[in-house]
């Protein structure tokens, strides 16, 4: 079973099918990119795609979802009382799954520093990656068993919210072919980072900046402020640990390299010694 949306011609997938076997991804920009630094083509349609969704400075889009083993969630439940960081994935997504506690530093660890200041939310989504062995959901029961499956074996101590079957919150901050982005949305309920794809390593600096927004924001009318965009490249793909379990988890999903392309720190192409 297969579940087609309103709006989903946006997929640029086969049939529009949100739930795919092949679903598309962003990470053609970079592994299309000429040595020296230059970008590839499709940087522009990549950025302004992201950009077209949930932006900056904007009220993040509202959700219900519902907590693994627990009852629901509202964002704007937390308007005024603590800001959220939204983390999107899945188990069939490797670095969504190595950033959670084995990349240093972590999720599991920046919520143990973080979570009483920030909210996190781990947003299951559809499966990024799906292979022979974890394959596309089809109800929510498979959602919920991949996410039970994704709590226990990395041991996640933040709520996770599970999307529906049709993507309806993911799609609402991004395009599908995003699997991993994170969005930080302040007490005010407005978006102050976002980032396309999941690397933990931006996060400390980002957190500390939100917790001293929020603790002055109380008690300052003024608070200087700026803007930033950046294109970085990310870390977690040279850590060894995460390399190891990229390739246990790709055996576990039943997905054969090819079928993300070459892997940063794995099977990147290399010139010279």
């Amino acid at each position: 079973m297969t579940q087609k949306n309103p709006g989903a011609e946006d997929l640029g997938e086969p049939d529009g099918v949100y739930n795919s076997s092949q679903p598309g991804s962003w990470s053609k920009a970079w592994q299309t990119d000429p040595m020296g630094g230059a970008l590839s083509d499709h940087w522009p349609d990549l950025i302004a795609t992201f950009r077209s969704r949930a932006p900056l400075g904007s009220v993040a889009p509202d959700f219900k979802g519902e907590v693994l083993d627990g009852q629901s969630v509202r964002l704007s439940d937390y308007r005024d009382h603590k800001s959220v960081l939204i983390v999107f994935g899945s188990l069939a997504c490797p670095p969504c799954v190595t950033n959670i506690r084995i990349n240093d530093p972590n999720l599991v660890g920046l919520y143990e520093t973080y979570g009483e200041a920030v909210e996190f939310l781990y947003l299951y989504t559809r499966e990024g990656h799906p292979g022979s062995k974890i394959v596309p959901h089809t109800t929510m029961e498979d959602k919920r068993q991949n996410a039970r499956r994704l709590k226990a074996e990395e041991g996640i101590t933040f709520p996770i919210v599970i999307d529906d079957v049709e993507g309806t919150i993911q799609r609402s901050f991004v395009h599908p072919h995003f699997n991993n982005p994170v969005f930080l949305i302040n007490r005010a309920g407005i978006v102050t980072y976002k980032s396309a794809w999941l690397d933990a390593s931006e996060l400390p600096q980002v957190l500390e900046d939100q917790v001293l927004w929020d603790r002055r924001a109380q008690t300052d009318a003024t608070i200087k402020k700026s803007y930033s965009e950046r294109i970085r490249p990310l870390r977690e793909p040279y850590d060894v640990n995460c390399n190891k379990r990229i390739k246990r988890l790709m055996d576990d999903i039943g997905l054969p390299q090819i079928a993300m392309g070459a892997i940063p720190g794995i099977d990147s192409e290399k010139t010279g010694g």
